[in-house]
């Protein structure tokens, strides 16, 4: 059973499931066929099967020609650039962002979350995006790579007159790139990146490990903060505890990109960059294919999602989208006994379990949940009921299900490539190489490299809620 034989079995398998591993194909061809095959004939048949499939890593760069045409005929709007070095015609960016996306966003909440992901085929490279907006592969993460796909992104944004605040981890080149294309623009670290490296700088064991847990106690606490005071107080309980080398990086860390007192922005609620990590997720599968079916795969997930949600939200007959409709009718429900007491035609004070001051005119709170939320508070929801004014008024539209159809209405197009190589807009017309890659030694890596002091939660059992075990190997009797 040659590795010929075994691609010809399995094309139709990778063409629907790109991510097949090797030990799956060992073990398929011995449940159905009977017979053993070594680990190399199943990569090595995988290799060729994908290249059947896919076609060869370094013509897809040069197809790239044709789709950039393809995409802008497609769907006018659309914002598509392949950049190549002067002179030799080789690869070095490529950047799409989909008309159906730039569409849509100018009815979504303005926040962008931004990340790059290292992708494993033959050339390697670095996938660039922003969710959902505009993604592009370049030869490597570099400041300037960077600086190139904001500018990019600038163009698309910045014709809609519209301040989006932008979530990342610390890249320095991007934090650079950043300040270099949208000077002024809010910009949030993610917490969760800045608590890892925060663990970092204690031991995971013994009396440090108590330690470790009292600072993030701490740091999370100035960072959820809703008011200078509690950050203020949080702070100076962190600086009796703290190393010199957690006092060095919470010197050289700004406030002004992490706690919610200071931030000079809307985060609408959000902390992290969780978004992406589960665009990374969601696009892992195509990170082994040449270019051109990594940018169609993310396309038609793209094109499928939309699609989805504007079927989904045409069932929907709330005012606002669900989730949100119940949190406010929550909000108004835990509100229902407090005293409320008007001092003007827009401000009053409202007794909770302390008494707080509400401006539906300026939409604030002195408990400051509605400023650093965009979302009525509880205070906020109880004095718009004693003014009997309708709760939906003070809601942001980028929460109303109008708002929601009308981010999914622009569709994203099926690109064809029946005529592809034919007429005007022949990839053939021009050659564009691949970027010079050399082999690193050893077995190619497929799983991301973890930040440092980043560490895998512990397992636990979704049957008996145990760690150390999973559900398949739970013994426990229930």
């Amino acid at each position: 059973m040659k590795s010929r034989v075994v691609s010809s079995l399995i094309v139709d398998r990778i063409r629907a499931k790109p991510e097949l591993k090797p030990v799956e194909i060992i073990h398929e061809f011995k449940d159905y066929y009977g017979i053993d095959i070594s680990y190399y004939h199943a990569w090595f048949g995988k290799e060729l099967a994908k290249l059947n499939v896919h076609g060869d890593e370094s013509k897809s760069f040069n197809e790239l020609v044709w789709y950039a045409d393809a995409v802008k005929e497609t769907k006018p709007g659309s914002l598509c650039t392949l950049e190549c070095e002067a002179g030799i015609n080789r690869f070095r960016r490529f950047f799409v962002s989909f008309g159906g996306c730039i569409a849509g966003f100018q009815y979504c909440i303005p926040l962008l979350f931004v990340d790059a992901t290292f992708l494993k085929s033959k050339y390697k490279g670095q996938l660039l995006w922003f969710y959902p907006l505009a993604f592009g592969v370049v030869d490597s993460e570099t400041e300037e790579n960077w600086t190139w796909f904001l500018q990019h992104l600038a163009s698309i944004l910045l014709p809609m007159g519209r301040v989006a605040t932008f979530f990342s981890d610390c890249n320095q080149g991007l934090l650079n790139a950043m300040g270099f294309v949208f000077p002024g623009w809010p910009h949030s670290y993610c917490y969760y990146h800045l608590k890892q490296n925060l663990i970092s700088k204690y031991p995971k064991s013994g009396y440090g490990k108590l330690l470790q847990d009292r600072v993030i106690n701490l740091f999370s606490r100035c960072a959820y903060a809703v008011t200078e005071e509690e950050f203020t107080v949080a702070m100076e309980e962190l600086v009796i505890v703290w190393s010199s080398k957690v006092k060095t990086f919470i010197y050289d860390l700004s406030r002004d990109h992490y706690a919610n007192p200071y931030f000079k922005g809307m985060r609408y609620g959000e902390m992290t960059n969780s978004l992406a990590e589960s665009f990374n997720n969601w696009v892992g599968v195509f990170r082994d294919l040449p270019v051109l079916p990594l940018i169609e795969g993310i396309r038609q997930k793209l094109m499928v999602l939309n699609s989805q949600r504007r079927i989904e939200a045409e069932k929907w007959t709330t005012i606002l989208c669900p989730e949100m409709e119940t949190r406010l009718w929550e909000n108004a429900e835990a509100g229902r006994t407090w005293v409320v007491r008007c001092s003007s035609f827009t401000v009053f004070e409202v007794f909770a379990d302390y008494s707080v001051m509400v401006d539906l005119e300026q939409r604030t709170c002195s408990c400051r949940l509605w400023q650093i939320d965009g979302f009525p508070c509880t205070h906020a929801v109880a004095a718009i009921l004693a003014k009997k004014d309708s709760i939906y008024d003070y809601a942001e539209c980028y929460y109303r299900t109008d708002f929601f159809r009308k981010a999914y209405e622009s569709p994203i197009f099926p690109i064809p490539d029946i005529g592809k190589g034919l007429g005007s807009n022949s990839f053939a017309t021009g050659v564009v190489l691949p970027p010079i890659t050399k082999r690193p030694a050893g077995r190619p890596p497929t799983k991301r490299i973890k930040a440092f002091g980043e560490f895998k939660g512990p397992l636990k059992c979704s049957r008996c809620s145990v760690t150390g075990h999973n559900r398949k190997t739970c013994k426990a009797v229930i």
